[in-house]
């Protein structure tokens, strides 16, 4: 590193590493010596038992409490109402003792009274879910009494919707019910004994709902039994206020497994098996397989009433408890379980409190390195993506600050370089083969090889008078726009551009990237130019210019495809027969007054979609044999309406053809009589004139005449 004069302070990237690594040994080395926290698993497990009994204490006190409120409302109603009262006037009594009792108890969903002639009342509260066979619910209903009442027909049940204070606001015209209190759980068991009765956890029958219904037998009528309905949903409330950190795990379960109350309890208890079964889960019906090691480490208690266990899921250790609910619940059962991880919580705190010596001094290091590898990372990152970007052949980035580090100045300095002349090189050379050079695909050796090839020619017609009319400097500017928008056209369309000679352009397809379909891909290339160039003929002729009228000439065939020049200079061209008639056949544009022209083997190679006219059959200069020629008027091939033919040349199409039958069949006379009809329809189409002129001599002479389709 050095420092002098008015050159900035340039720092060396060897010299930032050693010294970041330096300072992050010695805080490290110096900081976490003597470092042991043996003891705080122990701990650990103390505070999380702690923890598990509090969380215990509160469940059974919600739980039991909700229970004794309960049975001691029950006790009232069985001693001071009289269950042979009228089924209204029961309603009555029951929606004040509802209303009641829900303030201090929300798991309260309904109250009731079964009678031994088979008649029941309930009064339902409509404030979490509402009986399906009821229907619509009336705006401020908060009450549905059911009024079930033996008939000679059968039982008949009578719904009625109150407001908050009892009050009816519609009922319901009387239907038929399977309902009948005699067959419930609850009624034979509460006329059995002189405590109240409960249930196991069932599915309500007149509701969406499960949980638990508390029941005794009236005092004043033996077989009359009154019935408090609790649903298991606001149990799985109160667990999941409980449950922190979130990774706990509570669920209650009786002591046959079957699932009581859980954070997602109600979910648990409305899924597919359930209802198919109409039925509560059991712990192990449940896809939780945490739910499943906890219910599986409470029947390993062998008759102990609290167990503390561990087990593992999916290679994580988790550590648990399981504990009776007791106090008049003792069929219920409370596991709790939490991740190892999550338990070491206030152990990482007293770890953190040990360590705030070391840590600063850790975190001074941090920030140093923060600091240097900030500096160094971020012009690095901008040079590994101008890296990228190059290699992408995308050229031109925003100016990228000047670093101090000396070597990632050096850096970008050669990035430029390398942009530079790679961006330059593209312009004289066919971009897919500087990337096929690049990535090491083709050679730069002299030589070629042979292979199919598509090879199109253009040339401008007239272009002579139309450089005399302009100024050098404006011949090179059209020129350019010129060469510019026919070369998008081919490029988009897979070409490699081989020169420019002039106004004219050569052009191949299938080299250097080789593509089966380059015939094909020719031909809509050609014709995309010719679509452009007509647009392009109209804005010169908008500003006052003269138009680019261009003949085109595809063709294709073998030939020799490489570089050829010598060791200093060389150029990457195709030789041979083909590139030869390629340029002939642009030249024959001329003789028939057509744009672009096709050999008979392109007509052949392109495929389907392509709409052409036959030509005529020549012997190209420099060629023995004679060859098809054929003018390509447009494709219906992908979603370029464009490219379709113009419809001068489509309406005359089939005309066209019907006399080159007759033309060709030496019928002279209907050849003649078709081709003036094609003649006085489109009068500026060369072709028609050339053939009626051989039909005419052919008919005077009665013979070919010499330049017809055979021997032209």
């Amino acid at each position: 590193m050095k420092k002098g004069g008015a050159t900035p302070f340039l720092w060396s990237l060897q010299g930032v590493v050693a010294l970041v690594f330096t300072l992050i040994v010695l805080a490290i080395s110096g900081s976490l010596i003597g470092f042991n926290h043996s003891q705080l698993k122990d701990l650990t497990i103390q505070d999380a038992e702690d923890d598990f009994r509090r969380i215990t204490i509160n469940v059974r006190g919600e739980v039991a409490g909700g229970l004794r409120l309960v049975g001691s409302v029950l006790d009232t109603m069985s001693l001071t109402v009289d269950p042979d009262l009228p089924l209204e006037r029961l309603a009555g009594i029951l929606t004040s003792i509802l209303k009641d009792v829900d303030r201090t108890l929300p798991a309260v969903m309904g109250v009731f009274v079964g009678r031994g002639d088979g008649s029941h009342v309930v009064v339902q509260s409509l404030k979490d879910s509402k009986p399906p066979e009821i229907g619509g619910v009336p705006e401020g209903a908060v009450y549905a009494f059911m009024l079930v009442e033996p008939s000679p027909s059968g039982q008949m049940a009578t719904w009625i919707y109150a407001d908050a204070d009892g009050r009816e606001m519609k009922r319901m015209p009387p239907q038929p019910t399977d309902f009948d209190p005699r067959r419930r759980p609850w009624y034979y068991p509460s006329l059995n004994s002189d405590a109240p009765y409960m249930t196991a956890p069932y599915r309500f029958a007149n509701v969406p709902e499960a949980g638990i219904t508390l029941a005794r037998r009236a005092r004043q009528q033996t077989d009359a039994v009154f019935g408090i309905d609790m649903t298991l949903a606001t149990i799985d409330l109160y667990l999941d206020r409980l449950r922190f950190p979130p990774e706990l795990e509570l669920v209650i379960f009786d002591k046959d497994g079957t699932l009581i109350a859980h954070p997602r309890g109600d979910a648990y208890r409305s899924i597919q098996l359930a209802n198919q079964e109409n039925r509560l889960l059991k712990v192990t019906d449940l896809d939780d397989t945490v739910l499943s090691r906890m219910y599986a480490a409470f029947q390993r208690l062998s008759g102990d009433k609290t167990q503390s266990t561990s087990f593992d899921v999916h290679d994580e250790q988790y550590f648990g408890r399981t504990e009776q609910v007791g106090e008049g619940v003792n069929d219920f059962y409370i596991s709790l379980a939490i991740p190892y991880e999550a338990m070491m919580g206030p152990a990482n705190q007293i770890q953190f409190s040990l360590l705030v010596i070391s840590t600063a001094s850790v975190l001074v290091a941090l920030v140093i390195v923060w600091l240097a590898s900030r500096y160094l990372a971020a012009p690095l990152r901008v040079a590994a993506e101008d890296i990228r970007r190059v290699m992408r052949f995308e050229f031109g980035h925003a100016q990228r600050p000047q670093s101090r580090i000396v070597e990632i100045r050096e850096l970008a300095r050669a990035l430029d370089t390398l942009e530079l002349a790679l961006s330059n090189f593209m312009r004289y050379v066919p971009i897919d083969l500087v990337r096929g050079i690049i990535g090491r695909r083709f050679s730069s050796e002299l030589g070629g090889v042979r292979q199919p090839i598509t090879v199109l020619f253009t040339d401008v017609a007239g272009f002579t008078p139309i450089a005399e009319a302009l100024e050098p400097e404006a011949v090179m500017a059209k020129t350019s726009r010129y060469f510019s928008e026919i070369g998008q056209e081919l490029v988009r369309s897979g070409a490699t551009i081989d020169k420019y000679i002039g106004d004219s352009i050569m052009a191949f397809w299938n080299a250097p990237e080789p593509r089966e379909d380059h015939v094909a891909l020719a031909c809509l290339g050609a014709l995309r130019a010719t679509r452009r160039l007509e647009r392009l003929n109209a804005e010169f002729i908008a500003e006052g210019g003269l138009p680019m009228h261009t003949r085109f000439g595809v063709h294709t065939g073998e030939a020799v495809v490489g570089n050829v020049g010598s060791v200093d200079r060389m150029n990457y061209t195709a030789l041979g027969h083909t590139v030869n008639l390629a340029s002939r056949i642009e030249k024959l544009s001329k003789r028939y007054g057509t744009t672009l022209l096709v050999s008979e083997a392109v007509k052949n190679a392109a495929g389907d979609g392509f709409i052409l006219r036959f030509i005529d059959r020549v012997v190209p200069e420099g060629a023995h044999e004679s060859i098809g020629i054929y003018e390509l008027l447009g494709t219906t091939v992908g979603d370029e309406p464009e490219l379709r033919p113009h419809p001068d040349r489509l309406d005359t199409l089939e005309d066209w053809k019907a006399a080159l039958e007759a033309y060709e069949g030496g019928d002279w006379r209907g050849a003649a009589d078709r081709l003036r009809d094609l003649v006085e329809a489109a009068p500026d189409d060369r072709l028609f004139r050339i053939y009626l002129g051989r039909s005419e001599a052919a008919q005077q002479s009665d013979e070919a005449p010499a330049g017809d389709l055979r021997s032209s």
